[in-house]
């Protein structure tokens, strides 16, 4: 069912669920079924796109705190992690570790978004929000878009994003005949590719990109981040300029526990998306839980 906006839907029931998850999913180039929609599923229509960082600036526009934050999450994580090989697999580790930063989680998977989506309050709508990455890489840069296609593929990971950036800074430096002091400074390494990933264009744009298979749950969940270059920018205000780049499946409170439990039986639950202890703790609460009457 169409819902007050052109590319807002309402899942009324299971079946409905289904058909708007994999709307527009047949690719007649390859004969195949590939989506080129990535998912984020929230569980409630009241909360918006912004990223960690945004919340955590707030309205005091001390946007140098993301420097700040990786630096020192940098120098405090190799007690127990191995050095990032890239600015960007730093900013994809900080994220999944709780970080503020400019990244926002998608994953590949329809259902995965959805089990997100019907977390929470009974009392509130959830949303799966559907947006075309294809489409929104059609907006990138042109030397963005280029390196895609040198490479054949139409998703960027952390390392092809790295070596874009420093491609570049590279060809920047040789034509103002600077000399790079980044193999002694790595944090001015980190620095200058993240400000120069922001000022490639003067309108913003959206980059998504994998990040590296930093643990199980990465792999379970399809996932896949997103960035804006001007980190003020949040994907809703971006996507309000675009509505023809995504879509929005509403899914009405009280169909989120018969939805959860269904995707429970398709092996989508939290024992799985989470592998470990903690995982298969709160599955089973879940699974357990007393039915509300």
């Amino acid at each position: 069912m169409t819902g007050a906006e052109d590319n807002e839907f309402i899942a009324d029931d299971w079946a409905t669920l289904q058909q708007l998850l994999y709307r527009d999913s047949w690719n007649e180039e390859i004969g195949r079924h590939r989506s080129p929609y990535v998912f984020r599923g929230l569980t409630s229509t009241d909360y918006n796109l912004k990223t960690s960082l945004q919340q955590f600036v707030g309205d005091s526009e001390e946007w140098d705190l993301e420097i700040h934050l990786l630096r020192n999450f940098r120098h405090y994580a190799l007690q127990e992690i191995d050095q990032p090989e890239s600015p960007f697999h730093l900013m994809a580790l900080a994220q999944h570790h709780g970080l503020p930063t400019r990244l926002l989680d998608w994953t590949y998977s329809p259902t995965v978004a959805t089990y997100f989506a019907t977390r929470g309050s009974s009392d509130e709508d959830g949303v799966v929000w559907a947006v075309d990455y294809k489409a929104a890489h059609q907006l990138l840069p042109d030397h963005f878009q280029e390196f895609l296609d040198k490479l054949g593929t139409d998703v960027f990971n952390a390392k092809m994003l790295d070596d874009l950036m420093r491609l570049v800074i590279s060809q920047s430096e040789q034509e103002s005949g600077r000399i790079s002091d980044r193999q002694t400074l790595p944090m001015l390494d980190v620095r200058d590719i993240i400000e120069e990933f922001s000022k490639q264009r003067g309108e913003d744009y959206v980059v998504f990109f994998q990040p590296p298979s930093i643990d199980q749950r990465i792999v379970n969940q399809a996932a896949l981040f997103s960035s804006t270059a001007n980190p003020r920018t949040s994907i809703d205000e971006w996507l309000k300029r675009h509505p023809d780049l995504y879509w929005k499946i509403i899914i009405p409170s009280e169909r989120k526990r018969e939805f959860r439990d269904k995707l429970d039986q398709a092996n989508i639950n939290h024992r799985t998306l989470f592998p470990g202890l903690d995982g298969i703790a709160t599955w089973l609460k879940e699974y357990y839980r007393p039915a509300e009457r």
